[in-house]
């Protein structure tokens, strides 16, 4: 075997060693917890018996057809409801929505009690005080892990309340973010 030869060998078993480290969750969650996302509740199911969960892995995939997609813990008690409804809400919370998002990230037995709230002409609830959503209509999920990859086809979106400040997530804490007055302001671009 040639020299060049035993040394791709000894490189290709490095990575394959490398490759069946395992990485302690903990230590994933801290890393990831570094990226900055927003902070959204998951809503669905029909009236009287709907539930949310706080979700900040969500992201738009295709603007043709229009899809999103959320991951979800393969032990949510969302998932009944998801499969019952055929769809779900994506609402995006403000910065003064903290008390909502970890209401949502914890268990209790009167979901929407106490929140404004309303139902779409399908029967998806939507959070009246969101400050943004998009309902979608359930076209996929994979399994992947110790989560499922839900894909929705948006149907209806809205914006309830212009001009607040996102919640976001880093580093393990929720807050808005800061980002100054004019964040969205967009020169026009000559032609």
């Amino acid at each position: 075997m040639s020299a060049a030869a035993r040394s791709l060998t000894r490189a290709q078993e490095t990575r394959t060693a490398e490759q069946t480290r395992s990485v302690e969750p903990l230590s994933l969650r801290r890393v990831c917890g570094l990226f900055t996302t927003g902070v959204t509740v998951i809503t669905t199911g029909p009236d009287g018996d709907a539930d949310g969960t706080t979700v900040n892995s969500f992201t738009s995939v295709s603007l043709e057809p229009p899809l999103v997609l959320f991951c979800l813990h393969r032990n949510s008690r969302l998932h009944t409801l998801l499969e019952q409804s055929g769809g779900f809400t994506v609402n995006f919370l403000s910065g003064r929505q903290q008390p909502l998002a970890r209401h949502f990230a914890g268990r209790r037995a009167t979901a929407f009690e106490g929140i404004p709230h309303h139902f779409t002409e399908d029967g998806l609830p939507v959070l009246s005080e969101a400050l943004a959503y998009l309902t979608c209509t359930t076209v996929d999920i994979h399994t992947a892990g110790d989560h499922e990859i839900v894909i929705g086809e948006v149907v209806d979106l809205g914006v309830p309340e212009h001009g607040l400040e996102p919640l976001v997530f880093f580093d393990g804490s929720l807050g808005p973010l800061q980002s100054g007055t004019d964040r969205f302001h967009h020169t026009e671009q000559a032609s």
